[in-house]
């Protein structure tokens, strides 16, 4: 203490310079240390000690001041000090003790490890320093060996380094805090959004689901009004049909009843004219018996003449059997019309649609002009609710249709198998095949296509009793190659499997 402040920094200023000698060139990666001291020699002894000293790595920045005035300024200027070895009594008796306070309550700073060094314990007491400083540690200069600096120094920057992550984690804490809150105030707004968002979802799909179940319903109408419209269409065809044959049937008979009328009036006129000869003759009185004959016969003669006799002779015959055919053409349409018609009057009942299929093989007549092999692959399949005499004679139909395609010889495949919900029947035959321009239209009512015989109604009744149970009928086929008719029933209920 009685070397001037001048001296020291003299002194110091040489000291630097052999400091040098000890620092690591260019290092970065160090622990700043500041040497507080009024006696010099303290502060070279401390360097010297410590030149070498690393802790996990990083090497000691020195830094020195020697009152306390130099330290504050120092340590405003450096706020990562690691640690300071503090002495007491500089300037002052309680210079260094107004250090740490500064340390503590002008910076704020309790990272910052203070070691108290005092070469006069008596004017410091330790335990008082201890209770009223916030210090780490109290050491006297005299005990300060090599080896008590060293681990007391490695003592302070071990808990300047725990303080040193501990601020990082909480500044981390904070930070991740501080974006929690961020977080947790968007899902707030979010949640709110979403809340808003919900209900508003809530009334759209309320709506919707309103709408659908109209539309639902509209369709559930609408199919049973398409339903009814398949099951009247082919009746309607064959009514539409029927009528125009009607009516000319009904025109051809009414233009021969007229020529019949026509020509009965005719003879009937003639005959009364050949029962006045008759008359005439067998009087056999009067005068001029034979110029009244004369006459008489020659009126008959003109009559014919005018009549044409001899035409009404030869057509009567082929009038009266053309209104006859004609009376027979109605008679057979009206029968197509009622047997179509009659179609959804049969009650429906639970059938066995195998049984079906085995009755209208066994009704088969086999043709000693054809060889034609049957295979049947009826699966178990459940019973089904349809007008059985109907579907038979339209199986009836379907299987005529497949025969008559096989020539001379050929195969024709019938098989039945279930498929939830349907029952599929299918009917195939390797026989002549349709040809695309036939294939549209051989469900219209009396089609015959090239097929010679039959009246072209047996696949357009097959069709109006299938769409009447519901159903449905599709055909594919090639020409020269064979037909495929592939036919759904639907079953409503689960029945058992037969």
């Amino acid at each position: 203490m009685e070397k001037s402040h001048e001296n020291h920094l003299n002194e110091d200023t040489l000291l630097f310079a052999k400091e040098s000698e000890i620092r690591v060139p260019g290092n970065q990666n160090y622990l700043k240390l500041l040497i507080v001291d009024d006696e010099n020699e303290i502060h070279v002894m401390t360097k010297l000690v410590l030149a070498d000293y690393m802790y996990k790595g990083a090497r000691l920045k020195f830094l020195s001041a020697f009152n306390g005035e130099e330290a504050k300024i120092i340590i405003k200027e450096n706020p990562d000090i690691a640690c300071c070895l503090l002495d007491v009594v500089m300037e002052t008796k309680d210079a260094g003790l107004e250090v740490a306070r500064f340390i503590r309550e002008d910076e704020k700073n309790k990272k910052l490890r203070i070691i108290l060094r005092t070469g006069q314990p008596g004017k410091a007491p330790e335990k008082d320093i201890i209770l009223n400083y916030d210090i780490n540690d109290y050491k006297e200069k005299t005990e300060l060996t090599d080896q008590k600096l060293f681990t007391t120094i490695t003592t302070a920057l071990r808990s300047y380094k725990h303080l040193e992550e501990l601020e990082a984690k909480q500044a981390e804490i904070k930070t991740k805090n501080i974006r929690l809150n961020d977080e947790i105030a968007r899902r707030i707004v979010a949640e709110s959004n979403l809340t808003k968002y919900n209900r508003s979802l809530e009334k759209m799909i309320e709506n919707k689901s309103s709408r659908l179940k109209e539309a639902i319903l509209t369709l559930k109408m609408t199919k049973v009004e398409l339903q009814k419209t398949r099951k009247t269409a082919i009746p309607s065809e064959i009514s539409t049909v029927s009528i125009d044959t009607l009516d000319t049937s009904n025109a051809k008979i009414k233009s021969d009843l007229k020529k019949i009328d026509h020509y009965s009036q005719s003879m009937a006129l003639l005959l009364e004219r050949y029962n006045l000869l008759e008359d005439i003759i067998t009087s056999n009185k009067g005068e001029n018996l034979e110029e009244k004959l004369t006459k008489t016969i020659q009126g008959i003669e003109d009559y014919k003449i005018q009549i044409d006799f001899d035409t009404l002779l030869k057509n009567y015959p082929k009038i009266i059997t053309e209104a006859v055919m004609g009376i027979e053409q109605i008679s057979t349409i009206v029968s197509d019309i009622k047997l179509f018609v009659s179609i959804d009057k049969e009650p429906c009942k639970p059938t066995d649609i195998r049984l079906l299929f085995e009755n209208a093989v066994a009704a088969r007549v086999k043709d000693p002009h054809k060889k034609i092999d049957i295979q049947l692959d009826l699966e178990k399949v459940p019973m089904v609710s349809l007008p059985s005499r109907h579907m038979e004679r339209a199986l009836n139909a379907l299987l005529e249709n497949a025969f008559q395609a096989i020539k001379s010889h050929g195969i024709v495949s019938i098989s039945c198998q279930y498929l939830n919900p349907d029952i599929i029947l299918i009917i195939s035959d390797l026989g002549c095949g349709i040809s695309n321009d036939n294939l549209p239209h051989i469900f219209k009512p009396y089609f015959t296509g090239t097929k010679k015989g039959g009246k072209g109604l047996g696949l357009t009744f097959a069709k109006s009793v299938i769409l009447n149970c519901n159903g449905d009928i599709k055909v594919t086929s090639s020409l020269n190659q064979g037909t495929t008719v592939r036919v759904l029933l639907p079953v409503e209920e689960t029945t058992p499997l037969q």
